[in-house]
Formats: C-alpha cells, sequence, structure tokens
C-alpha cells in the first residue's frame, strides 16, 4: 500500500504540472506544484515538458526531491481528451485517459517510519469476517481515476552506511507497474533479475481476482531492508542480529477470489526450507521443509480450510536442546525421560481434510493432524482425527479442545519396562478425548493393544532396579500382549482442588493381558497365560476383578479393592481339577501321578507395605477333596484336606483356630486308603503346618485309622521328630496273621489279636522303642510245622525240640510282650505265652525272646525320611 500511494502522489503532481501548463511556462508551474508539495517536505528540483501534435503532454525529465527520497521520471506521455468544457483546474483531471512513463527511479534517503495507533483496541477473532469483507469490498470498490503504466521502475532502499560492509553493496530493486479501471500488475525483481514479487488483479463487475507469487528468501532480505514499517514483535525474531543465524527458501503463491461477497484464496507453499543454527525460541539448531497447499473459503460467518493431500511439514530440531528445554518449563520427568531414550527429533507434521470455523457458534472442526517421527527403527505416528474445538473471544483469545479422536501406533523404548525387556514396546492405542462440563473423557477403543517382547522377570526386581541388571531371572516370557478398551474420566484441576483427594480419575476399563511361552524356573510352564480384568472407580476406591486363565484352564480370580496404594487383595479358585493342573507342566516338589481330585484356595489381605510385599500378611484357606492316585509311588484314595495358612515375609504358618478365633479340632485330613505293604485305611488327623527359613514343621494331632484289621491311634507327632518327648502309637486289636503276612515264613501260622502301646523316641539320629507292650484281646492260634529252620533247631537240641513241638498247635489265651527298639532298627519282644496244645494234652507257658527288623517294616509302610526330604527339598528349590 506504501508503493500505490507514492504513486498517487506522483500522479497527483503530474495532473497540477498537467493543469498549469495551460495558464504559465515552466518556472510558474515548478512553483504552483512546490506550492502543494510544501506539504511533504518535497519540491520539484527539475522539470522538463512540451505539447505534441494531439495536445498530450509529454513530460520528458521530471525530478523531486524529498526527506525520504528521490524520485526521478523519465517519457512522461499524459494522454487526455481536449475538449473547451475540460479547461478548467477542477476538471482537467477529468480529461485525462492514461498516464505513461517510461521510467521511474527512486533513490530512499532515509527509514520511513509508520505511526503506530495506541487507541486501537485488538481485534477479536469474531470480526475476522467482517473484517475481511471490509477489506474486500474496498479493494472492490476501490477506482483508479487514470490508468497508470511504468514501462519500468527501479528502487533503491534506504540503507545507513554504517550498515554495509566493505565487500556488500546496495540493494537494487526493478519492477513494472500497469494499473486501469479492470486490471493492476505488479512485478518486482532484484538486481540479478530474479523475481521477487508478482501481483495481479482482475476485475469483473463488482468481482476481482488476485494473484500474488513470492520467493521466501528474497522477500526476506527485501523485508530486512524495511524494518522500520514492521511491527516490533516481527522484527525482534525474523530481523534482529540476534538471529541472523537463519534462512528461508521456497515459493508462496496465491490466488484470491472476491466473488458474489464471498472470499476464496487457494495458496500454495512449495520447496519451503527453514534454516537456523542457534538460539532460535530456545530450541537450538531447528530445521522445517513444507510442501502445503490450501484453501481458504469464506461464507458468511463460516471460514473452510481444505488442505491437499501431499501436504506436510518436516520439522528437525537439537534432541539434546529440546530435552534441556522441557526440563526447563518443569514439564513431566516422565516425558524428559522417553525423549532421552527415544530420539524423536525428526517429524513429520501433516494436516488432515479440511478446517472448519464458525464464528457464531465459536467453534472450530478439524478432519485431524497426524505428527509421525520418521528416525526410530519404526515409525511412531501419532494421530488426532475429528477434533472439535471451541474458543472464547473476550479479553484474550482462548481455545478449548471439545473432543478428538486420536491413535498412537509405532515401537518406543520405556525406560520404566527396561527392567524387564530390552525391546522396545510396540503400541497400537486408539481412543477418543471429550470435555464435559467439569471432566475429561478418555475412551479407548478396543482395537488398542501394547505388546513387549522377549521378557525376563528378575528373582528381585527391587534390587534388580538398583544394580542394574545383576539380579537372577525367575521366569521368562516371549512376548506380553495386552488389549485395553473402556474409558478413564480426570476431573477438571478445579474440581480436584475442591476434593482433595484422588477420586478426580475414574476408570472403566476391560483389560486382556496375553503372557505367551511363559516359563516360570522350576514351577511351571505354559504356552498362554491369560488375564481378563475388569477395572472401575478411583483411585482411592478402585475395583479390580481378574479371571486367571493358564492354557485355558480358568485357574484364579483375583480381586483388588480398595484405596491402590493399599488395596484388599483376594486370590480364589474353587474346585479345580488337579488333574488339569499337572497337565500344565507344574514341576511339583514330589512326584504326582494322579486321576482324581480337586482343588480350592482363597487368599486374602491388604497390601500395606508397597515397598516389601512379602511383608504384608496374607491369609490362605485351602481345601483339596476327593484326591485318587500315586504320590511319590504311593497309592492314594480319596484324599481330603482343609487348612488355613497365615503368609508373611516368606513363612508359612497353620492357623490352629478360625476366622472368628475359635479353636479347630475337627480333624482336617483324611485318606480313605493308603497302599503300602499293609494297607492303611480311613486314616485321619488334625494337621498342623509351619514353613520358614526353608524349613518345615509339621505338627499331627489325633492321629487314628485302621491298620493290619486293627485300629492305631496317636495322639500327637511332628516332624521333625523331638528328641524330648515321645510319640505314642496306640494299638488296638491288630490282626497277628495280617501282621505275619508282612514277612511270611513257612510253615508258621499265628492267629488273634493284640493291642498295646508303643513310645517312639528320636536320639537325633534313630528312631527308639521304650517300654512298649503288647498283650491279646483274643484266643488265638500258633502252628509252627514244615519251617526248615525249626527242623534244624529241633534237630540240634531236646529242649528246642520239646518248645517247637508245643508250638506245633499251640491255642493261646494268654499273650503278652514287652517291646523295646535299640538304635539297630531291630525290635526285641521280651514275650509270655500261655495256653494248650490239644495234640499233647498239657498246658504250654513259654517266655520267648523275639527280635524283628522294624526299620524294614516301616519302610514298607512308606514312612521314612526319604518321602520328607523330597518334601522340604522341592520346596526349598522353589523359593
Amino acid at each position: 500500500m506504501r508503493f500505490f500511494k507514492v504513486t498517487l502522489a506522483i500522479f497527483l503532481v503530474i495532473v497540477i504540472i498537467f493543469s498549469s501548463v495551460f495558464y504559465a511556462r515552466s518556472s510558474v508551474v515548478t512553483s504552483l506544484v512546490n506550492d502543494y508539495l510544501t506539504q511533504y517536505n518535497s519540491a520539484i528540483s527539475c522539470i522538463d515538458f512540451t505539447v505534441n501534435a494531439d495536445f498530450d503532454l509529454v513530460i520528458s525529465h521530471l525530478c523531486i526531491d524529498s526527506p525520504y527520497a528521490d524520485l526521478e521520471l523519465l517519457g512522461i506521455l499524459i494522454e487526455w481528451q481536449f475538449e473547451p468544457s475540460y479547461l478548467t483546474v477542477d476538471k482537467v483531471v477529468e480529461a485525462i485517459s492514461a498516464i505513461k512513463i517510461t521510467s521511474v527511479d527512486v533513490r530512499a534517503k532515509a527509514e520511513v517510519t509508520l505511526k503506530s495507533s495506541t487507541t486501537q483496541s485488538p481485534k477479536q477473532l469474531n470480526e475476522l469476517p467482517n473484517s475481511i469483507r471490509q477489506f474486500m469490498q474496498d479493494i472492490a470498490d476501490y477506482t483508479v481515476p487514470v490508468a497508470i503504466n511504468i514501462d519500468t521502475f527501479s528502487y533503491q532502499p534506504f540503507v545507513a552506511d554504517s550498515d554495509i560492509g566493505a565487500d556488500e553493496v546496495r540493494q537494487n530493486y526493478k519492477g513494472k507497474l500497469s494499473v486501469n479501471t479492470q486490471k493492476i500488475s505488479l512485478s518486482l525483481t532484484n538486481a540479478k533479475q530474479a523475481p521477487l514479487l508478482s501481483l495481479d488483479l482482475a476485475r469483473t463487475g463488482a468481482d476481482f481476482t488476485v494473484n500474488i507469487s513470492t520467493d521466501l528468501s528474497k522477500l526476506r532480505q527485501f523485508i530486512k531492508l524495511h524494518q522500520s514499517v514492521l511491527p516490533s514483535a516481527v522484527v525482534a525474531q525474523l530481523v534482529n542480529a540476534d538471529n541472523k543465524a537463519w534462512s528461508v527458501k521456497g515459493a508462496f503463491s496465491s490466488q484470491i477470489d472476491w466473488h458474489k461477497q464471498t472470499f476464496n484464496m487457494t495458496n500454495t507453499l512449495s520447496h519451503f526450507s527453514f534454516r537456523t543454527e542457534q538460539g532460535f525460541a530456545q530450541l537450538g539448531a531447528v530445521e522445517i521443509d513444507a510442501t502445503l497447499a490450501w484453501q481458504l473459503s469464506l461464507a458468511g460467518e463460516k471460514l473452510h480450510i481444505d488442505f491437499a493431500n501431499d501436504s506436510a511439514v518436516k520439522l528437525i530440531v537439537d534432541q539434546q536442546m529440546l530435552t534441556d528445554f522441557l526440563s526447563a518449563q518443569e514439564n513431566d520427568k516422565q516425558l524428559k525421560a522417553l525423549l532421552t531414550d527415544n530420539v524423536m527429533n525428526r517429524v513429520t507434521i501433516t494436516p488432515l481434510g479440511s478446517i472448519k470455523i464458525d464464528f457464531n457458534q465459536q467453534s472450530i472442526i478439524s478432519d485431524g493432524i497426524t505428527l509421525a517421527s520418521s528416525n526410530l527403527a519404526e515409525p511412531v505416528i501419532l494421530s488426532f482425527n475429528d477434533i472439535g474445538l471451541n474458543y472464547t473471544d473476550e479479553a484474550t483469545l482462548a481455545i478449548n479442545l471439545h473432543k478428538t479422536k486420536f491413535s498412537l501406533t509405532g515401537q518406543a523404548k520405556v525406560g520404566q519396562l527396561q527392567l524387564y525387556s530390552e525391546q522396545p514396546v510396540k503400541l497400537n492405542i486408539v481412543g477418543e478425548i471429550e470435555q464435559q462440563s467439569d471432566f475429561w473423557q478418555v475412551k479407548i477403543a478396543q482395537e488398542t493393544a501394547i505388546e513387549l517382547t522377549q521378557l525376563s522377570l528378575p528373582e528381585n526386581p527391587l534390587q534388580q532396579a538398583k544394580l542394574k541388571g545383576q539380579g537372577k531371572a525367575k521366569a521368562r516370557a516371549q512376548s506380553l500382549i495386552s488389549h485395553w478398551q473402556g474409558s478413564v474420566a480426570i476431573a477438571k484441576n478445579e474440581t480436584q482442588s475442591q476434593d482433595g483427594n484422588n477420586s478426580g480419575v475414574t476408570f472403566e476399563l476391560a483389560i486382556n493381558n496375553q503372557l505367551k511361552q511363559l516359563n516360570i524356573e522350576k514351577v511351571m510352564q505354559v504356552n498362554v497365560l491369560e488375564l481378563n480384568s475388569k477395572l472401575s472407580g478411583s483411585i482411592d476406591n478402585i475395583a479390580i476383578n481378574t479371571e486367571v486363565i493358564v492354557d485355558k484352564l480358568a485357574l484364579a480370580s483375583v480381586k483388588l479393592t480398595g484405596d491402590l496404594l493399599h488395596p484388599n487383595l483376594e486370590v480364589s479358585a474353587k474346585d479345580v481339577l488337579i488333574t488339569d493342573l499337572l497337565a500344565l507342566n507344574i514341576k511339583a516338589p514330589i512326584e504326582l501321578q494322579l486321576i482324581d481330585g480337586t482343588l480350592s484356595y482363597h487368599f486374602s489381605g491388604q497390601l500395606k507395605n508397597n515397598t516389601e510385599l512379602m511383608a504384608n500378611p496374607i491369609l490362605l484357606a485351602l481345601s483339596v477333596k476327593d484326591v485318587t492316585g500315586e504320590v511319590d509311588g504311593t497309592w492314594l484314595q480319596d484324599l481330603n484336606w482343609q487348612q488355613e495358612f497365615s503368609l508373611q515375609y516368606g513363612q508359612v504358618k497353620s492357623l490352629m483356630v478360625d476366622v472368628k478365633g475359635n479353636a479347630k479340632a475337627v480333624n482336617n485330613l483324611s485318606i480313605a486308603k493308603v497302599e503300602t505293604a499293609t494297607p492303611i485305611t480311613d486314616l485321619s488327623t488334625n494337621i498342623w503346618i509351619d514353613f520358614s527359613q526353608k524349613k518345615i514343621r509339621v505338627v499331627a494331632k489325633n492321629i487314628h485309622g485302621n491298620l493290619l484289621g486293627g485300629r492305631f491311634a496317636i495322639a500327637e507327632a511332628q516332624w521333625p521328630f523331638s528328641k524330648d518327648s515321645a510319640m505314642n502309637v496306640k494299638l488296638t486289636e491288630i490282626d497277628l496273621e495280617k501282621l505275619l503276612e508282612l514277612d511270611k515264613k513257612q510253615g508258621i501260622v499265628v492267629t488273634g489279636k493284640v493291642s498295646g502301646l508303643l513310645p517312639i523316641y528320636y536320639d537325633g539320629q534313630h528312631l527308639l522303642v521304650k517300654e512298649g507292650s503288647l498283650h491279646n484281646v483274643s484266643d488265638g492260634l500258633i502252628q509252627v510245622f514244615n519251617n526248615p529252620a525249626v527242623e534244624e533247631l529241633k534237630a540240634g537240641s531236646t529242649e528246642l525240640k520239646l518248645a517247637f513241638s508245643a508250638l506245633e498247635n499251640l491255642h493261646y489265651h494268654h499273650l503278652t510282650s514287652e517291646v523295646s527298639m535299640a538304635d539297630d532298627g531291630y525290635m526285641l519282644l521280651v514275650t509270655e505265652i500261655k495256653g494248650r496244645n490239644p495234640d499233647l494234652d498239657n498246658e504250654v507257658n513259654l517266655n520267648l525272646n523275639l527280635s524283628y527288623d522294624l526299620l524294614g517294616l516301616l519302610e514298607s509302610f512308606n514312612i521314612t525320611e526319604h518321602f520328607e526330604s523330597k518334601v522340604i527339598k522341592g520346596l526349598t528349590n522353589k523359593n
């Protein structure tokens, strides 16, 4: 506009000169014109003119001197209509039809400073449509009274001598100008004839079209030479000496159409390049490359912006400077860590579709924008689609997000997960953000998935974090895939501040986690471990319900409730088939080959100690029902066991009372049958277990069962054995015939039943029996015949012959035995037998000392140390 003002001023001077031709000579003309130019502190310094045969004014040379510039015009032709009615000063302008100028030379002598308005209030965004329409209408209404054509002009901007270097020369620009009622054309080039600016305006009635194109690199230099007319904020960022180390390249073109009060603008920014070496916006070196094409359309109070499909902006910043910048802004430390672990300094920004602005509704709707980091192994792409914004245009412009869809895809390293896997996390997060009256709602779509591969779980995660990888992995998995769906509601800042708690964030989520090829050392190996979770509530009142499925087997239900920092935990399962569990390749501490049985359990407790989870007290209720099969080679039938434990600091202890504090006296372990050399049936006891410091202690009370046709009972027994107290084994109606079958000898038959008591002691290495006793509870029979060993003894001794002859058919009615066992494992029975041999027809009284290998017998029962040692060893290896 400043250039047009200068042009019009020249035109007025020419009109005055033309008018004065009819009244005076050159000196008079100069005086008249100077009177007009005085108000601009300007004056004519030279003039040479004539009138041709058509009465057109020909000014061959015109010089104007002003404080800001020296102007020299050559070859001026003023065409006019020579009619008597126009020969007045007031109407002579109407007679002029055209002004043609061969050349204009403008040499600026000082900076031109535009007066800034201090009273004008800033424009509001809602006023933009009217401002655009008013500006377009002003252009449409503007008429040029006289056609002006300048074949060529040259322009030399003002540059102070102190600002010109030794190797620099003053810039010089050239151009052309053509103005008439239907068209305005302006072109500007630099001294090398390289195009700088082109402007063409064509009118069609009340409508017009403007085409503008410019070279940004050359335009920047031109603007820099005219910084005095620019706003101070623009000068500070683009022109000042502190920002010399930047450059811009590219071409910008625009077509503006004003048709039937509708504004359309088509723009193209091609081969755009912006470079800065240091200090730009505190981000250090910045590189921007862009190709943009967009179209604006203003109809009524709605502005529509359409972007071409190939529009994109590529941004490169210094990674370290970006990290430092975020640190200085006190942003989230996790964001800084994410940028540290992932070099994401190359970002491509792509506008999608269109933007619609409704100034009446104060709303902005955008099809979206995509940000892609292109310098990672797999690009991280963040997209926002269907963006809805609204704004307030009062004292200051404030733009608020109303809703948007979003997606985040790609791979990135997350520092917090490096403890478990060195591989990047694969992300596919899809969702929607919507602003409600008092909270933000984030909806997560069902296609959301997060994947982590090559996982390794350390033996002690807390210690591992401190030692940076020195821990031993206890579990490994091929991959973890986590699928999310649901919503998260986040209260706005003012709501959270009023509540003063963590209820500002509420969840309603469904999460499916799948661990594939999970191998827990010395415990189990599964193909797929699946965790199906549902979360609801807030951080301080959460409810998480999780189903644990291992290779399609429902293994557990997990409930987490209450404050998430100190939640209540419940883990339970009911009637899980043990055969299904064994099919999962679970490594039990002893060999198990079962054909039936179920397992039920229930963990419960509150996690108050988050730094040391094992310090939290946990209650465990365990129930095993109807178990049948081999346990370490011994056949068990219908084993049932119920027990409650407390777990803390790695210690497992049975509870002697129920949850209400009542003492428990009911037996909690029963086995219908133990298949040993002599079967035990209806075994029942009440056991108490303590496992701590890798040692197991078992106390069994009220032990009783059926054995050898009779019964046995033990009031209390413990493992390991105690040296301070005896284990009293009470035997009732033991069938001697069945007892003898354990070590059957040829030619020996014993019948009858005995009862008694066997006190068993432990000296630290051996089992001992002291002062045990047996006595018969029924009459019986002893027959010893056709036994090779007995026959040999009878042949060698007359006394033994008589004794064994009495035993060939002894019907006894009295049998007692004092029982003892030394550390060699042989039991000594001092026996007294009274009865009658009907074959000899006499009474028989015998005193016998019998020795028997009891340990061999016990081994046949499988009640031996090797069974317990296997259990202890298995449990120890697990921990």
